[in-house]
């Protein structure tokens, strides 16, 4: 029957061994010290659109009542940087719907999202928006 052979492919993957996702946090190679994900995701944005300004804020303790005071993300990933919060201001986002600013923001972040990074909420404009938005 269709839910046996549900139930038979359930125990199947269950009984697979996970891989251990890269952490979130990686080492600098000239200091030795641990790098936040939000000077991770900074650095990429800022490499990537030479923004006028850019604002990460890390809002994983708005959401500390995850077991441990971490998230455990859909990826396995526990980290008690989880949650951000990105506004972005450049002129290359000229032209793009939205939609497509935020995808070029995901593609940046594609390697954090990977590693586990759960929830980033976006704000992208461009210089003038900005100035209007004011």
């Amino acid at each position: 029957s269709p839910r046996r052979a549900r139930a038979a492919s359930t125990k199947r993957a269950a009984s697979r061994p996970r891989l251990a996702p890269p952490p979130l946090r990686a080492v600098d190679p000239e200091t030795g010290e641990w790098v936040s994900v939000r000077d991770t995701i900074e650095e990429k944005i800022v490499a990537a659109l030479a923004p006028t300004y850019v604002l990460v804020r890390d809002d994983s303790e708005k959401h500390a009542l995850h077991k441990g005071g971490q998230h455990d993300g859909h990826a396995g990933v526990r980290s008690k940087e989880s949650h951000f919060n990105v506004t972005v201001v450049s002129e290359q986002f000229e032209g793009m719907t939205p939609v497509t600013r935020h995808r070029t923001i995901n593609a940046i972040l594609k390697e954090e999202f990977d590693a586990g990074l759960h929830a980033l909420q976006l704000s992208t404009k461009t210089p003038a928006e900005y100035e209007k938005s004011k």
